[in-house]
């Protein structure tokens, strides 16, 4: 691919969108991304503290999204150890379901 041709399929990708906002809107999901992980961690341990349990309800939401982002970045990119990255958080997002359903059948 020649200039001319990657910039013609860059224009095309984001179809007249200003490429700063494109990249400021990028740049605020994964910082709000990281703000939510972070609260949901703050609110697990302040359960586990309060009520002697861990809430596995947040950790298979937390698993739950990291495994969609590497899922997506797999079938992007197609890099092998994306798959396998996200073969594991879905084992472990269904692992904290399963204990969260048996959470709230007790």
């Amino acid at each position: 691919m020649n200039r001319d041709e990657i910039l013609e399929k860059s224009r095309q990708e984001n179809r007249g969108q200003d490429v700063a906002s494109l990249e400021v809107s990028r740049s605020s999901i994964v910082f709000g991304w990281i703000v939510a992980v972070c609260l949901l961690a703050f609110v697990s341990v302040v359960e586990a503290i309060k009520y002697d349990r861990m809430n596995s309800g947040i950790f298979f939401a937390v698993m739950a999204g990291c495994s969609a982002i590497f899922i997506r970045k797999y079938l992007k990119l197609r890099k092998k150890h994306e798959l396998y990255i996200s073969i594991i958080y879905v084992i472990a997002a269904v692992a904290f379901l399963v204990a969260w359903i048996l959470q709230l059948m007790k």
